[in-house]
């Protein structure tokens, strides 16, 4: 018999084409906009794109994970933050991936908040 302590929580995702197809949250790296449509970035190296807006995309991740948005056209997950890089040539959360993300003037406070206690700067 299963008590509410053996069960595991089902991780959280996002359903495509008509819920044909789906992505773990966990596997988003960030998202970025083109127009109407939206890029994903994950995890493994892949990529693909959706034809509807980051502002949906932004509503729904808002409550599954430690999603932000540091830029006009890019939500980036903190989990793969590992550094954050203040220079001359601007702001950037650098990413597990090796990536580095550019990260707003009017977006850094509200990035600075979210990330209070998991970056370093240089």
């Amino acid at each position: 018999m299963k008590t509410k302590t053996d069960v595991t929580p089902e991780p959280s995702v996002l359903w495509f084409n008509h819920k044909k197809k789906c992505v773990r949250t966990d596997d988003v790296v960030y998202l970025k906009s083109f127009d109407n449509y939206t890029r994903f970035y994950l995890s493994n190296g892949r990529q693909f794109l959706s034809s509807h807006t980051m502002k949906i995309y932004e509503q729904q991740l808002q409550s599954k994970g430690d999603f932000t948005r540091v830029h006009r056209g890019t939500l980036l997950n903190l989990k793969y933050l590992t550094k954050f890089e203040k220079n001359t040539e601007g702001n950037w959360a650098c990413l597990s991936t090796g990536e580095k993300i550019f990260v707003s003037r009017r977006k850094i406070k509200k990035f600075e908040e979210h990330t209070s206690s998991n970056f370093s700067e240089n």
